[in-house]
């Protein structure tokens, strides 16, 4: 007898003493990744996150300042202290500038600076004080710490500085531009990283300045719309947060293959 059951016109062998429904076996599929441009939004809301919870935060804290018994507005007494002439500037920005180089983050300084002064005086002292910080971290890695922030940058962030290396080589200000003018990441860790890959002082000091601007008008719109109880002031803030994001997300599309 033959290894195969044959039908009289010759064709679909069966082989003997299996049975033919095996034949009809579902196929596996393959599940379906989603397209690469949908994985980099996700990734890109999951990063907003942070900065969303952190404005959320600030304005609920805002918010208890002013419900609290104290000063004009029920802001507590101690930012008097800060408004007090020419110390308390000096104060604020002493403090603002330590907050900034240590990483902590510079939109708390924003906001109090809004809360202090206003939207003007605190974009202008929030700036110096953010710009400062920056500059210290960056002068740090430069000039006394080069071979620890290396470490440091390796063990934390692994194969981003050896991208980051390349994506500034050829154009510094464009890149750190970049980073500034995204509402995540870590400050410190490009403060530091850009001191160790050598960019110019200038460029770097240049693309901060320009690029940390967004987010000071909007936090210390934020927190002086909280001081003075500007409903519009505060949604204002709220919405361009919204609108940096959406340019944010842009920019993470875009960079990907550095920010991964």
């Amino acid at each position: 007898m033959s290894e195969f059951d044959r039908r009289p016109d010759g064709i679909s062998p069966i082989p003997h003493g299996q049975p033919p429904g095996h034949l009809l076996a579902p196929i596996p599929h393959a599940t379906a990744s989603p397209p690469q441009a949908v994985q980099d939004t996700r990734t890109g809301v999951s990063r907003l996150v942070k900065p969303l919870l952190l404005l959320l935060s600030l304005l609920a804290v805002g918010l208890l300042l002013r419900a609290l018994p104290g000063g004009p507005g029920g802001l507590l007494p101690a930012v008097s202290v800060l408004r007090h002439g020419v110390s308390g500037r000096l104060l604020f920005l002493v403090a603002g500038t330590l907050i900034c180089a240590v990483g902590m983050p510079r939109q708390a300084v924003c906001f109090a600076g809004g809360i202090a002064y206003g939207l003007l005086p605190g974009v202008l002292l929030s700036s110096l004080a953010t710009v400062a910080g920056c500059m210290l971290g960056f002068f740090w890695a430069r000039l006394a710490a080069r071979d620890w922030a290396h470490r440091w940058l390796e063990a934390r962030a692994g194969g981003w500085l050896g991208r980051l290396d390349r994506f500034v080589t050829a154009r510094p200000f464009n890149a750190i531009l970049t980073f500034r003018l995204l509402p995540v990441g870590s400050s410190l860790a490009l403060n530091l990283a850009a001191g160790v890959l050598g960019i110019g002082a200038w460029p770097f000091f240049a693309a901060t300045v320009l690029g940390s601007l967004p987010q000071t008008v909007i936090f210390t719109l934020l927190g002086a719309g909280t001081r003075i109880g500007h409903t519009a002031q505060i949604v204002l803030a709220l919405l361009l947060f919204v609108a940096s994001g959406c340019v944010g997300l842009l920019l993470l599309r875009r960079r990907g293959d550095v920010l991964a």
